[in-house]
């Protein structure tokens, strides 16, 4: 009969032993995985992408904190910073709170701070011919698609950062002379809008809006 310290020890032994069997078996499924995959690349021609190989535990990837572009996806080294992407999107939810309320008030100096460039000539106008016309406008948003990642802006090659939203809005149109409600109808967008970093806040230098009317 072992002594106790000796059964100690056997256990140890053994859990040893089936410790170093884990360890191989691991290693050896992480060999195979890495040999297939190299496998696979060269097979189609995209060893460049080797780079990039995901290899769940050893090396993620994109690594920790990054996500794949979603405006170019099959472009593996193309990644975006997580924490700064999530204060794009923040600062644009920020942004578009200021433009709801200078289409409520049909006035382009409340702009300020959260448009700039294209965007802010381009506001300005419209509401100017609002405020001409004696129209308020607003907006009932209904988000269902929220994309942020790196494109480059088509009047401006040198910005990048860019938001999609997808979704829906109820729009209604009101006489700023007595209130009342001139029309009222509903849109489907998908509109991009280009981010610009201005003393820490990302402000909308440039969008381009695509709609569809879906009611009146």
């Amino acid at each position: 009969m072992l002594t106790r310290p000796a059964r100690a020890r056997g256990f140890q032994m053994r859990n040893a032993v089936l410790g170093s069997w884990t360890r191989t078996g691991l290693a050896a499924a992480a060999v195979v995985l890495i040999l297939g995959s190299i496998g696979v690349l060269g097979a189609t021609g995209r060893l460049g992408d080797l780079h990039y190989l995901n290899i769940p535990l050893i090396r993620p990837w994109p690594p920790a904190g990054f996500y794949q572009n979603p405006f170019n996806p099959t472009d593996r080294g193309d990644i975006v910073n997580a924490s700064e992407a999530a204060k794009v999107k923040s600062d644009l939810v920020a942004d578009g709170q200021v433009e709801l309320q200078a289409y409520r008030a049909s006035d382009g100096s409340l702009l300020d701070g959260a448009d700039t460039g294209n965007r802010l000539v381009k506001l300005r106008a419209a509401l100017a011919q609002n405020h001409a016309a004696g129209v308020s406008e607003d907006f009932v948003n209904q988000l269902t698609t929220v994309r942020v990642g790196k494109l480059a802006d088509p009047n401006d090659a040198s910005v990048t950062t860019c938001v999609e939203e997808v979704g829906t809005s109820r729009i209604t149109l009101t006489s700023t002379a007595n209130g009342q409600i001139i029309r009222q109808y509903t849109i489907r967008f998908d509109d991009k809008f280009w981010m610009v970093s201005v003393g820490g806040r990302y402000l909308i230098t440039d969008a381009e809006v695509q709609t569809e009317t879906v009611s009146s």
